[in-house]
């Protein structure tokens, strides 16, 4: 596939900043029709014959920028051409590959309205870090009072829809919440069967008579690609009530948590689970601490939640503690170890009696963008390769560009993003930890 982005350019044209990718054929395109021998033909064709907007603005090529998708075996390769540390021209490498996205980010037309209502604005953690209107999660409201149904939260999938009905379709999808996705797959043949209007009784029924059909060898399902996250920031005060009605309304069952509660001598998350056991409510939930396990990178609390009606649901935290604010961690191998723990949780929960309809994983930094947005890409990309093998193509930028179709500045600066190769580059050379495919049959 291609790339391009644009941004006015002083004479008035649309220039273009070109990520030209080298397809099957061995030949390099910009999506126009035309295929060429290398980068030379290219440019040299749209120089003499520009393309033209529908406005009349000329796009014409500012800079090529080398392709980003590689194979997975590649990624040593890669890492050493694009690491400019040591290079004295930063327009090369990781820095131009990272500040494309900028200008691609800049070409999105989704609103973040709700964020910014005036009954919404004391829920984010920060001014400028907003919900997508298209993607994000919607509240339920409970008649209890509630006045809004808004939290500062984006469901990001890692096969969104790249077109202008790409926004339609999330946004339904959000507000029938994550649930309407129960029965769908890739090739999306099947229509929703939950809606927004279906009471929490018919939901528990219709997701009855799917876990039946389980039973019965009837319905097939991948664990990677049944995947969703909801990526949220770090609870305030006046949120965590919102917070755990999200959890529990979207059946989610591992929370991945990158943030210490203070960093720096700033308050980062407020606490949302009781101490070590103890049990405290939320909401309309009762939450009880069970257990807490501390590794080297990262704490495992285990939690019993209970709402008003008796039912019970496992939560899994994982809270990662060496992970700085707004950088990376020193080396790759305790994330990939928090992954690996983290994906091994999921699969053992899809396989319990209990399962959730739908593999939701809640990951939350501080704001919800750089250390999240890390993450979330970070596990896609091991996700296709559990699934496709180190044979597999896998695309960095691409992938970035994706998540941050749906929520945006995910992943925040230089250093997070040349984090997620180097983790790559870890994960494919040590081949230590496990790379099971999450995939069960019923």
């Amino acid at each position: 596939m291609h790339t391009a982005s644009a941004h006015k350019a002083p004479s008035g044209f649309l220039s273009f900043r070109l990520v030209a990718a080298l397809v099957r054929q061995d030949k390099y395109d910009v999506g126009s029709g035309e295929q060429f021998d290398d980068l030379v033909g290219l440019i040299e064709h749209f120089r003499s014959y520009p393309m033209i907007e529908t406005s009349g603005d000329v796009l014409r090529l500012l800079q090529p920028v080398s392709g980003t998708c590689i194979r997975a075996h590649d990624i040593n390769q890669k890492v050493m051409e694009m690491d400019d540390i040591l290079k004295s021209d930063s327009k090369c490498g990781f820095d131009a590959e990272f500040h494309s996205l900028k200008i691609i980010e800049d070409l999105h037309v989704f609103t973040m309205d709700e964020g910014t209502k005036t009954e919404n604005m004391a829920k984010n953690r920060y001014r400028n870090i907003l919900p997508y209107d298209q993607t994000r999660v919607i509240l339920r409201k409970t008649g209890d009072g509630q006045e809004t149904d808004y939290i500062n939260a984006n469901f990001i999938r890692s096969s969104r829809l790249c077109d202008s009905s790409s926004s339609v379709q999330s946004s339904n999808e959000s507000l029938n919440s994550v649930q309407s996705l129960i029965l769908r797959n890739d090739s999306r043949k099947s229509a929703s069967l939950v809606t927004k209007s279906l009471s929490d009784d018919a939901l528990r029924e219709v997701k009855k008579i799917i876990r039946m059909d389980k039973i019965n060898g009837n319905l097939r399902r991948n664990i990677v690609k049944d995947k969703v996250y909801i990526a949220t920031q770090g609870c305030l005060s006046n949120t965590v009530d919102d917070f755990w009605q999200m959890i529990w309304q979207e059946d989610v069952r591992v929370v991945a948590m990158i943030t210490n509660e203070t960093e720096g001598g700033k308050k980062k998350c407020e606490r949302y689970w009781p101490l070590a056991g103890h049990e405290e409510r939320y909401y309309n939930l009762f939450v009880k601490s069970i257990s807490e396990t501390c590794y080297e990178d990262y704490l495992l609390r285990e939690l019993d939640v209970t709402d008003d009606k008796k039912q019970c649901r496992t939560i899994y935290q994982y809270q990662f503690t060496t992970w700085p604010d707004h950088g990376a961690p020193p080396e790759p191998d305790g994330v990939l170890t928090f992954i690996d723990d983290i994906n091994r949780r999921m699969y053992l929960n899809s396989q319990d009696g209990n399962a959730p309809e739908q593999n939701v994983l809640c990951v939350h930094c501080s704001a919800g963008v750089g250390r999240t947005g890390t993450f979330i890409v970070l596990d896609m990309l091991i996700d296709k390769i559990k699934m496709s093998g180190f044979n597999s193509d896998i695309d960095v930028h691409n992938t970035v560009k994706t998540v941050r179709s749906q929520r945006r500045g995910m992943v925040q600066n230089k250093a997070q993003y040349r984090f997620i190769y180097l983790a790559l580059q870890s994960y494919i050379d040590n081949k230590s930890l496990k790379k099971k495919i999450y995939t069960i049959e019923a």
